[in-house]
């Protein structure tokens, strides 16, 4: 389930992930400064049998497939599809701090998505595989494929990213919903990254129910693979500690514009979160709109003997008029540096507009973001699409002097016609902070750094 996001920069980020992971070029959340803050590689693999037999879905879903086949010699109907996905992305980083490592990635990958559809609208299967391999590769500095087993040459990575099984049924207007296997999860708390050239992904089951604008929803999570691996599932720690499960429970409601999402997540022994947001929506005139939310998160730590926590508050607002939009978005954030992890690797998610290349969510902290985005169809450009952003955050209470800003641009072209499955984006960040780090601060250093990266993708239906 892809989430929407339509307010301030979360806009141009989340949208940027929704167009490049159905294409092959999931951007990230947007983070991507963060890339090395954990290198913790997993590689002890569980089988996807093992997982499906200690879930009750799994039974659940044998038991549908058991009852389809049953009912096959009568009728059946699928809808299958097969995609196949090549994607190049070309990543520079310039970091201009005294003693930092600037370099390049240039990458590619093919990958294949096999989607059964839903065997007589009741079950069905998802798998996905890729390779991705080196072009040309810093030393040092891969970041879509792996680190490399010696000084000069990175690996290449290869092997499934999503492996699940899916059921729905409804039921009086009620509507059930569930999957169990490996894929790439995203709720309003965690996300398995999408920023890489083949995505993170995670093990576990999903369920959910929907009546009349009300979803509720559970996920537990055991595994997870990094999206720099090979791995298909490991385990996943916290400080170094296994932990045995994440789980994540939350609600959401929409009506007549008012939109109301809730969400509560504990990672066991490690951290817990819990998530607000109110939003409403409504036409000025037949071109323009308006959107606003207000977004609250709170995390504390989980693991005996650590009281540390801490929350924001994140207020948005969105004009929209025909084919343009313009956003504002604050945020503040109190009690302690707020840390979206649930536990070590790229699967956090801090569900603010203020998510920029940074998490603008330092101990007091306050920071805004304005953007603002066109899309071209009415030119006669009808895949090309330009955000652009500037955020700012002062007032942190571990770093004297802080302040920090950044301005970038997204621009992405979709070819129709001929070359229908084609696009093409340039994304481009420029990020400078300033400040005395004091030793309680989480922030890992000041930088200034600019960032390129080029993405091309083409995706073609088998099936």
């Amino acid at each position: 389930m892809w989430l929407q996001f339509d307010q301030g920069c979360r806009r141009i980020f989340f949208r940027c992930e929704q167009d490049v992971y159905r294409q092959g070029e999931l951007l990230m959340s947007v983070g991507g400064s963060r890339n090395n803050k954990h290198n913790t590689k997993f590689t002890r693999s569980i089988p996807i049998m093992q997982t499906l037999a200690k879930s009750a879905l799994g039974v659940a879903v044998a038991a549908a497939v058991a009852a389809t086949s049953v009912q096959a010699s009568e009728s059946l109907t699928m809808d299958p599809s097969l995609t196949f996905t090549y994607k190049n992305y070309y990543f520079d980083e310039n970091n201009k701090g005294a003693g930092a490592t600037s370099g390049h990635d240039w990458s590619h990958a093919l990958i294949a998505d096999f989607d059964t559809g839903y065997v007589n609208g009741l079950v069905g299967a998802v798998v996905t595989a890729g390779y991705a391999g080196p072009l040309d590769v810093d030393s040092g500095f891969a970041t879509n494929v792996a680190g490399g087993s010696d000084d000069n040459q990175d690996d290449a990575i290869s092997g499934f990213q999503q492996a699940y099984l899916k059921a729905q049924h409804s039921f009086s207007g009620v509507d059930f919903e569930g999957t169990v296997g490996v894929k790439k999860r995203s709720t309003e708390t965690y996300s398995d990254s999408g920023s890489r050239i083949l995505a993170a992904s995670s093990t576990g089951y999903d369920l959910s129910v929907g009546f009349e604008g009300v979803n509720a929803y559970f996920t537990e999570i055991t595994g997870v693979s990094e999206r720099d691996a090979s791995t298909l599932s490991g385990d996943f720690y916290g400080n170094g500690v296994k932990l045995d499960y994440l789980r994540i429970v939350g609600a959401s409601y929409s009506y007549e514009g008012l939109d109301l999402a809730a969400e509560y997540g504990n990672s066991k022994d490690y951290a817990k979160q819990t998530f607000l947001k109110a939003g409403y929506g409504f036409e000025l005139d037949d071109m323009s709109s308006v959107e606003l939310d207000v977004r609250y998160g709170r995390v504390k730590s989980d693991q005996p003997f650590n009281d540390a926590k801490a929350k924001y508050y994140n207020l948005n607002a969105t004009y929209n008029y025909d084919n343009a939009y313009v956003a504002f978005g604050y945020n503040n954030t109190k009690d302690g540096d707020y840390n979206s992890d649930y536990f070590d690797g790229e699967h956090d998610k801090f569900n603010s507009s203020l998510s920029l290349w940074e998490d603008y969510a330092e101990e007091g902290e306050k920071a805004y973001v304005l953007s603002a985005g066109y899309n071209f169809a009415d030119q006669g450009f009808s895949g090309l699409t330009w955000d652009v952003w500037y955020g700012k955050g002062t007032d942190a209470k571990q770093i004297n002097d802080f302040k920090r800003n950044e301005y970038g641009s997204y621009v992405n072209y979709a070819f129709d016609g001929a070359l229908e499955g084609l696009s093409v984006a340039w994304f481009y960040t420029n990020y400078r902070a300033r400040g005395d780090v004091q030793d309680n601060s989480t922030l890992g250093g000041l930088s200034d750094l600019d960032i390129n990266r080029l993405y091309l993708t083409y995706s073609v239906a088998a099936f």
